[in-house]
């Protein structure tokens, strides 16, 4: 059965469910890790707890998840590309740099992968910003319409 022009093809849709289970899946694993965590932390405080930004970072995590799952746009791989690299990145600087408290964040300086999960979260978030940057760079939008199409088609004589 020959596809319409601009229809999806059986390939692309198993490597678009495929990046997007997989970037949902490595978000939910890094949430669960903060989530698991996030009580250990609640004493390590200043005008917020790192306890508190572990819940928020695991409910902004899962709603990328679901979002790229449900919605699989532009914005959402773009989302999950900046949600997972700046969990990554927080959890490498404060591996390896005491930043010391910065305003209202606290002093998350923890210089050891010995925290259970730590590592394993720490995997997810860099495989979470390599399967959502795959699937911003294989994302097609939807096709044009066929009245947009005709439009920029008949703009483009005018331009002749």
């Amino acid at each position: 059965m020959p596809f319409r022009r601009g229809a999806a093809r059986p390939r692309s849709l198993i490597v678009s469910w495929t990046l997007r289970v997989g970037t949902a899946a490595a978000l939910a694993i890094d949430a669960a890790v903060h989530l698991q965590n996030a009580a250990g932390y609640d004493a390590v405080k200043a005008t917020i707890s790192q306890g508190a930004l572990f819940r928020v970072e695991a409910g902004v995590a899962i709603a990328t998840a679901l979002l790229v799952l449900v919605w699989p746009r532009r914005i959402s791989w773009i989302l999950a590309v900046l949600v997972a690299a700046s969990a990554l990145g927080a959890v490498l600087l404060y591996r390896y740099v005491d930043v010391g408290q910065l305003g209202p964040l606290p002093d998350m300086y923890e210089n050891t992968w010995q925290v259970p999960g730590k590592l394993l979260s720490a995997w997810a978030e860099a495989a979470a910003v390599v399967l959502a940057a795959l699937g911003l760079l294989t994302h097609r939008g939807a096709a044009p319409t066929r009245a947009v199409a005709d439009s920029q088609a008949l703009e483009a004589t005018h331009h002749r």
